[in-house]
């Protein structure tokens, strides 16, 4: 029996608009894409990509401005898709190659007249408090600003708490002292970005997270088979494709490759080390079929004549 179309997941582990635009477009006209398993690089999958195939396609991005020139011809092959844009506006020392805000605004503002404020959903995640500078009156001052920049580009924004995964805590550890990861400590700043998105007209989701006991904060899924029906018109499977607790996305299919992103976002799970993600880069090839084909750590350290212990 043929496969069920699927929605394509345009990534968690990279930034596919910012960095492989052209090679998402080469992969969308050949129809297919290899992608290694994240645990286990060296074992290789395929995926159909052809319209008939394809339900949907949700990018994930800090700066969708190389993906605008191709958007034309995603709608004339009758692909459905929408974007997340991560925007956070944190320190240099926790984004320290992400865009300006000015071009980023810029480009999302962009994206939204191309393609519909309902299809551009702002991503304020994960929410940082400290023990220094990025406490709750941080937040509400960055946030309202961000707000005031985006409330008429957009019709959603999703938060969440940062979790304290092993990598992160390790890679934040110099650049954000004291960081909290206890939901408690962020109940006053969500219930106030909760009446702030209120006023502004926008609603506020939750992404991995139960019920957070906040007014106005609603628990959801990034991967929203509900908007690309929307956006289709086509029935979408609504299966869970749990990524961690409290997960609510549908399944898809992700065909991006960890340690290729170059932004080097200090709190980011997906990149084990800037180092990997520029060697990566720089070895990637826009026709091929994957992003990277040895994209682990392993084997730049055996490039760079490390110890493999």
């Amino acid at each position: 029996m043929a496969d069920q179309p699927k929605i394509i997941s345009a990534s968690r582990r990279t930034d596919i608009p910012a960095f492989y635009a052209s090679w998402f477009m080469n992969r969308i006209r050949e129809g297919f894409a290899i992608y290694p398993n994240p645990m286990f690089p060296y074992k290789k999958h395929q995926v159909d990509l052809r319209p008939s195939a394809v339900n949907g396609i949700v990018f994930w991005t800090r700066y969708p401005a190389p993906m605008l020139p191709y958007l034309a011809e995603l709608d004339a092959r009758g692909y459905s898709y929408y974007f997340l844009v991560s925007i956070l506006n944190y320190p240099r020392d926790i984004e320290p190659h992400t865009p300006s805000i000015k071009k980023t605004i810029d480009a999302v503002r962009m994206l939204s007249e191309k393609i519909g404020k309902h299809r551009v959903i702002w991503r304020y995640d994960p929410l940082i408090l400290t023990q220094g500078k990025i406490d709750d009156n941080w937040h509400i001052h960055n946030f309202s600003w961000l707000l005031g920049n985006l409330w008429d580009v957009t019709e959603k924004v999703i938060i969440s708490i940062i979790d304290p995964y092993q990598k992160t805590v390790e890679d934040l550890g110099d650049g954000a002292k004291g960081i909290s990861y206890q939901p408690s400590d962020y109940h006053k700043l969500l219930m106030d970005m909760s009446k702030l998105t209120q006023k502004a007209g926008i609603r506020i989701q939750s992404c991995a997270e139960f019920d957070m006991g906040v007014p106005g904060i609603i628990a959801g899924g990034c991967v929203d088979a509900g908007l690309i029906e929307t956006i289709s018109g086509l029935k979408t499977s609504k299966q869970k494709h749990v990524q961690r607790k409290g997960c609510l996305c549908q399944k898809s299919v992700d065909i991006g490759v960890n340690n290729t992103c170059l932004f080097g976002c200090r709190y980011c799970y997906a990149t084990s080390s800037y180092q990997t993600a520029q060697y990566n880069q720089k070895r990637h090839d826009p026709k091929a079929p994957s992003i990277a084909d040895n994209p682990g750590f392993n084997q730049y350290r055996k490039h760079k004549g490390f110890s493999q212990k």
